[in-house]
């Protein structure tokens, strides 16, 4: 199986449009995600746990050819050119994120994870469990530390 993640940023401009535009923006974009949901795709907030990025999208694809399809899709909305790609993640590995707390680390896990479920992939790790106990693992490792939304939830956020 392979995983796709890709960490976005909301640039401060989105902020200056007007609630309206800003609702509509952000219809269009949980619209394409909620058509995209049964595709193995997963949206995850970093609100208040990343400085650098506000969004996690994870990808699941049999065949890594699947995951142009949706960034094509992507780039098609407008709310695109408010969300601004930080980092893209591509890796090979074994079952699929199910919790709702994600600690997505780019370069691996160092140690153990007592008492979490550790996905690996060939050079990621994604670690689950609850967010207590995920956090300090974050301050040590580092990473991307998410809590799983539904499209919409998660774009109200930003």
């Amino acid at each position: 199986m392979y995983w796709a993640f890709t960490a976005f940023r909301l640039l401060p401009e989105f902020r200056r449009l007007e609630a309206e535009v800003q609702e509509h923006l952000k219809d269009e974009l949980s619209a394409l995600l909620e058509r995209w949901g049964g595709r193995g795709i997963a949206l995850y907030s970093l609100v208040g746990f990343s400085g650098e990025a506000d969004l996690l999208l994870f990808q699941q694809a049999e065949d890594p050819r699947a995951f142009p399809l949706l960034q094509k899709e992507l780039h098609r909305t407008r709310m695109l050119g408010f969300l601004v790609p930080e980092g893209r993640f591509l890796d090979r590995g074994e079952g699929s994120p199910e919790g709702e707390a994600l600690l997505l680390l780019p370069f691996g896990l160092e140690g153990e994870a007592e008492g979490l479920r550790v996905l690996r992939g060939e050079a990621l790790a994604l670690v689950e469990g609850p967010l207590e106990r995920l956090f300090p693992l974050f301050l040590r490792e580092g990473g991307y530390l998410g809590l799983k939304k539904a499209p919409r939830e998660a774009l109200d956020e930003l």
